[in-house]
Order: C-alpha cells, then sequence, then structure tokens
C-alpha cells in the first residue's frame, strides 16, 4: 500500500556529496522520527547530473552560499544553472534553498509542509542534523580579519588596561 500523503523529493546539489549527504541524512531523519505506518512510502533522491528523477517529485536545487563561493572554480554556479535551465524548459516546478546546510534543512521543512500540509513534516524541523552545537562560537569581531575592525579591538584592550 502506497501512502501519496509523502511525495518523492529530489535534491540537486553541487557537489554532489552535500546532496547525497542531505538525502542521506533526511531519510535517517525520516526513520526515527515519521509515524511508523507510512514508513515505506518516502523517498528522497539525489540524483548525479546525468540521472533522471520521477517526473511528479518535488524538486529542490540547493543554491550556493554566496560566502561560499569560489569564483575561480565556477563549475558549481554552472551546475546550478544547467538545473535551472533544464527545470524551465521542463516545466518542472522547483524551489532553490539558499545558505549553509543548517538553513536549508529549516527552508525544506517549511517548503515541505506548506506544498503538502496533509503529512507530518515535524521530524524534519527536531532532526537536523546540521544544527549548530551549543559549544559553536559564532564568528566575532575578534575573527573577521578586518584591519580597521583589529586596530579598534586593540584600542579598545588598551583602554580597559
Amino acid at each position: 500500500m502506497t501512502d501519496h500523503r509523502y511525495p518523492t523529493v529530489v535534491l540537486l546539489g553541487m557537489p554532489h556529496a552535500l546532496s547525497r549527504s542531505m538525502a542521506h541524512a533526511l531519510l535517517q531523519a525520516w526513520e526515527q522520527g515519521a509515524s511508523k505506518d507510512s514508513q515505506s512510502a518516502w523517498q528522497c533522491l539525489a540524483p548525479q547530473a546525468s540521472e533522471a528523477w520521477p517526473q511528479e517529485a518535488l524538486v529542490y536545487v540547493l543554491g550556493q552560499d554566496w560566502r561560499d563561493s569560489d569564483p575561480a572554480d565556477p563549475a558549481i554556479t554552472q551546475q546550478i544553472s544547467a538545473w535551472r535551465e533544464q527545470l524551465g524548459a521542463q516545466r518542472q516546478p522547483y524551489v532553490m534553498l539558499y545558505g549553509k546546510p543548517s538553513a536549508q534543512w529549516l527552508q525544506l521543512a517549511e517548503s515541505l509542509k506548506s506544498i503538502a500540509p496533509g503529512a507530518d513534516w515535524n521530524w524534519i524541523s527536531a532532526q537536523n542534523p546540521w544544527k549548530p552545537s551549543a559549544r559553536m562560537r559564532l564568528k566575532g569581531c575578534e575573527q573577521c580579519d578586518d584591519p580597521e575592525c583589529e586596530q579598534a579591538l586593540f584600542a579598545q584592550l588598551k583602554k580597559a588596561s
């Protein structure tokens, strides 16, 4: 028996390891958190650039975070553009997910909740493997590599001592 409440999800990302790891994490989260009566009904795929995917699938393209883009390596941007052109030519709707993987995971969860509201997607939000740990510090002033910021920091340290 197939449960149609959970549509097939396709993740297109470059490098492929990113989309593959996100698909794998989603499947693991689903196995751990989804209701047991629908375990065999859901698929999350991360096809290579040359592979086909089910036409009825919900397609998500993992966009590159602008802070991580490398102008010396345009392959990622070119592949994302190629997928967008292909999806446009096929008139296949898709959703772009931007930011770091933790943000993309949350965007995916919100998108799925709005597209297929009859399904229980709460397990996605509860299982985000890229959620920053409480021990991780956000980048602070002392780590920004801006010379003016660094001088201001030293000036403040001098005044304090």
